[in-house]
């Protein structure tokens, strides 16, 4: 092609297009966590409702011949270029933006839509597929302008500028616009970059398609500001959390994508479950002259857990950076004492490059059903975390699941947990009812495993009427209670 202007115009559209479509699927995985949850099942429905229109998209441009089409107009590829990239954008100004999002799922509630698959199935039936498909075609419909003797140089240099578009839009969209100018001003920067991508391609530039592409850029940039940021009370929206701040009398609410994380009055009342694990676990040795206790918190919310304890040692893991500021700004009292330490890892990380042993390890990055860490309830990584108890320390863990066993998830995960500590406790928070039906409602349930002060390893003696060795093993008197 001889005309360098017009072939770096072509290849910058092949590349901004690259971006825009992967960018557009991790701001869609990123968006919908907070009604869905973050498990491999929805990514791969949302991944699959890229992949599968794109094909279809190369397909149906290299298919396309300018010309009359059945309505009588005629179609030239700048055209049909333009009119896919306006389409894409107005269906990605609801499927990207938070505020039509939380409509949308609010209303599939309203309506019974609970199952996370078949909404996110929805969501992306409604909201990727058609623009996907769109900007899809848009390699081979730029083909067109180029020689037919050159195609085959022309398509590998085409596929080489959509990729590295792709790596950018996977790359620098979520480690760099959405960790440091938050994923509303991410969701903005594409329909930006769509509307310059029309601007460049449209033959006059104050055409009706460009200025309805301003438009809807203008309207994406408007439904993502700040403003509506603050009307939602969101105060913190990066590629890990939507983070809600809610006052409601004295009690001071954080919301972590749509599951109540922490909370915190004046008088230092907590979540129950909080308050039940301090209890337990720190309340005996928050004020003795024993020596300090390590304690390793996975999961940190607002850092609300023994939060008053200013003597024993505390890390504090969450893969969020961002969380000690908002729980500083909006929800503690005054500053974290120094006595606290803030680890932004993610838990499985920070325990493979660390050697430190705890005397309390307490687990609590289990919002809830929807926003379960796959990867945190796996035997591997309990067995993790036993590795870095000290001799006789404890560990208590924070669970949402059915208190009578209701469900292949409370039954696996409370088998799964047992494979790896031994002898543990589950203590069941509210009402627990034996005679519940398949509907109970699940629950805060706390399991809690005191380590032996040598290993002594998995014991899976039992008694039978055959081999019963109870009476050496049952205690020759009784230790009075104490009162």
């Amino acid at each position: 092609m001889k005309n360098k202007y017009l072939s770096f115009i072509l290849f910058s559209v092949v590349l901004l297009e690259g971006y825009v479509i992967l960018s557009s699927e991790m701001l869609a995985i990123r968006q919908t966590i907070p009604f869905v949850g973050s498990g491999t099942d929805t990514l791969s429905i949302i991944i699959a409702a890229v992949l599968m229109p794109l094909a279809f998209g190369y397909q149906k441009g290299g298919r396309f011949k300018p010309g009359f089409q059945k309505n009588g107009a005629y179609v030239t590829v700048r055209r049909k270029l333009v009119f896919n990239m306006l389409v894409a954008m107005a269906i990605l100004l609801f499927g990207l933006s938070y505020l039509f999002l939380s409509l949308f799922f609010t209303v599939a509630f309203e309506w019974g839509l609970k199952n996370r698959l078949l909404l996110v199935s929805l969501y992306s039936t409604l909201f990727l597929v058609v623009p996907v498909y769109l900007l899809g075609q848009t390699i081979p419909l730029i083909s067109h302008y180029f020689s037919k003797q050159a195609l085959a140089e022309v398509t590998g240099r085409m596929l080489f500028f959509s990729t590295v578009g792709s790596f950018l839009g996977a790359v620098f969209a979520s480690l760099v616009l959405m960790a440091h100018f938050g994923v509303h001003h991410t969701v903005t920067v594409n329909f930006i970059l769509l509307a310059f991508l029309i601007m460049l391609l449209a033959k006059k530039k104050f055409s009706p398609a460009p200025i309805m592409g301003f438009v809807l850029a203008v309207l994406a940039a408007t439904a993502n500001s700040e403003k509506v940021m603050q009307d939602m009370n969101i105060v913190g929206n990066n590629q890990y959390n939507t983070a809600v701040f809610l006052k409601r009398g004295e009690e001071r609410h954080l919301v972590l994508n749509n599951n109540a994380s922490s909370v915190f009055t004046k008088s230092g009342k907590k979540h129950d479950y909080i308050e039940y694990m301090e209890k337990l676990a720190l309340d005996p040795i928050m004020n003795k002259a024993e020596p300090t206790k390590d304690i390793l918190v996975v999961g940190a919310g607002a850092f609300t857990l023994g939060y008053e304890d200013m003597r024993n040692i505390y890390d504090f893991i969450d893969i969020d950076k961002t969380l000690k500021d908002l729980a500083e700004d909006y929800i503690l009292p005054a500053p974290l004492g120094e006595n606290k330490h803030f680890h932004p890892l993610p838990a499985r990380a920070y325990l493979s490059g660390s050697q430190k042993r705890y005397d309390v390890i307490i687990l609590d990055a289990y919002l809830g059903g929807l926003s379960l860490p796959e990867h945190l309830v796996t035997v591997e990584f309990f067995n993790q975390v036993k590795a870095h108890l000290k001799p006789n320390g404890r560990v208590v863990a924070n669970f949402v699941v059915s208190p009578t066993f209701e469900g292949r998830f409370s039954r696996r995960l409370d088998n799964t947990f047992r494979a790896a500590f031994q002898n543990v406790n589950r203590h069941v928070l509210g009402n627990y009812d034996l005679w519940a039906d398949d509907n109970a409602p699940y629950t805060n349930v706390i399991y809690s495993y005191k380590a032996p002060e040598e290993e002594i390893g998995k014991s899976q003696e039992l008694y039978s009427d055959n081999f019963n060795q109870v009476f050496l093993d049952k205690p020759f008197y009784m230790k009075a209670r104490k009162k």
